[in-house]
């Protein structure tokens, strides 16, 4: 079966570059990406920063954020399609092996900006700068919630790498996930506007 491209609609076509122009605004925001009453907050806030474990989470006293993955959350916060709700740096269990892998949950409306995220890890894989590729993939998150969260997260086969390495691997998606996802959303532009 061969696939064939939707018919090009001028609402569909204007939908999707208002999804990836969201993502390249967030660069020109003013608006501080943890906290407005960050005492940090502004050109000196980066994903570096101490106190990001307790500005970026909503019960900042009893659960911050764990200090491996808080630089993740903060690359993806800051790039304003995504918020992100729930994390995990990982954690070995008492035999010393992976118990829980190492993850972000995240908000999103758009599926453009999924795929941008999504093909911006991929991209890294493939540089061979992760030791494992980094999906993007729907998960659930209470029966008490009917939003849609989204994961991303490392995939693991039989021949899992330590939390050691995994946790290598959130270094550096964190280091380069802004540019990436803005190289993704200016191909996906010119793909647009080319009608590739």
């Amino acid at each position: 079966m061969k696939i064939e491209r939707r018919r090009e609609l001028k609402g569909r076509v204007s939908a999707l570059h208002d999804a990836l122009d969201e993502i390249l605004q967030s660069d020109r925001s003013d608006v501080p990406v943890c906290a407005p009453n960050c005492p940090k907050a502004g050109p000196a806030c980066s994903r570096l920063c101490a106190d990001i474990p307790r500005m970026l989470s909503s019960d900042p006293v009893n659960h911050p954020l764990e200090g491996r993955i808080a630089p993740l959350v903060y690359e993806l916060k800051r790039l304003e399609a995504f918020s992100p709700c729930w994390s995990c740096e990982g954690h070995n269990g008492h035999d010393g092996t992976l118990w829980k892998k190492p993850r972000v949950w995240f908000y999103c409306d758009s599926v453009v900006q999924l795929r941008v995220l999504a093909a911006a890890t991929k991209e890294l894989h493939l540089a061979k700068k992760l030791s494992v590729p980094w999906r993007v993939t729907l998960t659930f998150s209470d029966d008490k919630n009917a939003d849609t969260t989204f994961s991303l997260e490392p995939v693991l086969e039989l021949d899992c790498p330590s939390l050691f390495t995994l946790q290598n691997d959130i270094d550096v998606i964190a280091e380069s996930l802004r540019d990436n996802v803005f190289l993704e959303v200016h191909k996906l532009i010119r793909s647009a506007n080319n009608g590739d």
